[in-house]
């Protein structure tokens, strides 16, 4: 599958925010957040709705965050397009896209959790790399953590191959193996979502990154269990999981049991090596994730995932 880079961030760049899914909880986390972003150096350039608020649950109708998307990709003076949160109601902006408008302004597109519809979109209709990471609502309103802080610029501004990941805590391996794909991935119940629609990249032969949020046990298995249906006759090459961050198993009434012996079932989501404890997901130190990128991933030595070559040009 072919794929583009977009151009590396550049110093002094304008940064556009957007508000693809749910309206801003707490204004001033945004507006802490673009002060950060200030502080660097940076411009940033609002989306004409990033403050909106529709159904209760929408940053603004689909037609205007689509058409603020649709803007800040044709922009000439913005550089990248941040999403500000995450939420819900990224999959009702794809019937109103236009593919063409990313392929012709390729540009570094950031975000995660419900951006993750949007994101493996934008990979199959118009082969664009995109980043699975950090958003000003999110991370940069409160003290970004200084590891997750570093590796986010250095992915969006190196255009060196990037490396292997490195953090603190060892990666658990569940079957051991070493294999090479398009590293794709994202929010596990937001991927499920995309399943038979069309807007989903084939995920056979990819390095598979998957996290979730506040999803019981039994639920993260049922997702599982249909992703390894969906994707038997042509499974992804390896599989890496992140954060859960579970809520309180006393609030469901299904019995409890730990996620991970689920994922340790799981060894029908990948052709070659599985393993868990990446430092991704909802939680203060996270990776971002270049999709679209060669990576490896491989269970000797401890395990580790590389990216091999750089996300921007």
């Amino acid at each position: 599958m072919p794929v583009t880079r977009p151009a590396a961030l550049p110093r002094n760049a304008t940064i556009g925010i957007i508000s693809p899914s749910s309206p801003q909880r707490d204004t001033a986390r945004l507006e802490r957040g673009i002060r950060y972003l200030e502080r660097l150096g940076y411009s940033v350039k609002l989306g004409n709705h990033v403050l909106a608020t529709h159904g209760g649950y929408l940053a603004g109708t689909d037609e205007q965050r689509a058409e603020d998307l649709h803007t800040m990709f044709r922009d000439p003076q913005v550089d990248a397009v941040f999403c500000a949160r995450g939420g819900y109601g990224c999959a009702r902006l794809l019937p109103l896209l236009d593919f063409s408008v990313f392929r012709r302004h390729p540009k570094i597109f950031v975000g995660f959790s419900d951006v993750t519809v949007l994101q493996l979109a934008l990979l199959k209709r118009a082969g664009l790399v995109t980043f699975s990471g950090a958003m000003p609502s999110v991370d940069m309103a409160d003290g970004f953590d200084p590891r997750s802080e570093e590796q986010f610029w250095r992915v969006l501004t190196s255009r060196r191959p990037l490396g292997t990941l490195s953090q603190p805590t060892p990666l658990e391996v569940i079957r051991r193996g070493d294999a090479r794909g398009r590293l794709m991935g994202g929010n596990l119940s937001v991927l499920v979502s995309l399943l038979g629609t069309g807007y989903l990249p084939p995920l056979g032969n990819s390095i598979l990154a998957l996290e979730d949020v506040g999803e019981a046990t039994y639920r993260i298995d049922r997702m599982l269990v249909q992703l390894a249906y969906a994707t038997r006759a042509m499974p992804a090459a390896g599989t890496v999981y992140g954060s859960w961050s579970q809520a309180d198993p006393s609030t469901h009434s299904t019995p409890h049991r730990d996620v991970h012996e689920v994922l340790s079932e799981r060894i029908d989501l990948a052709s070659g090596p599985i393993l868990s404890g990446l430092m991704y997901g909802h939680q203060a130190e996270k990776f971002t994730l270049p999709f679209g990128v060669e990576a490896r991933l491989r269970s000797a030595r401890g395990g580790a995932l590389s990216l091999l070559e750089s996300a921007v040009v």
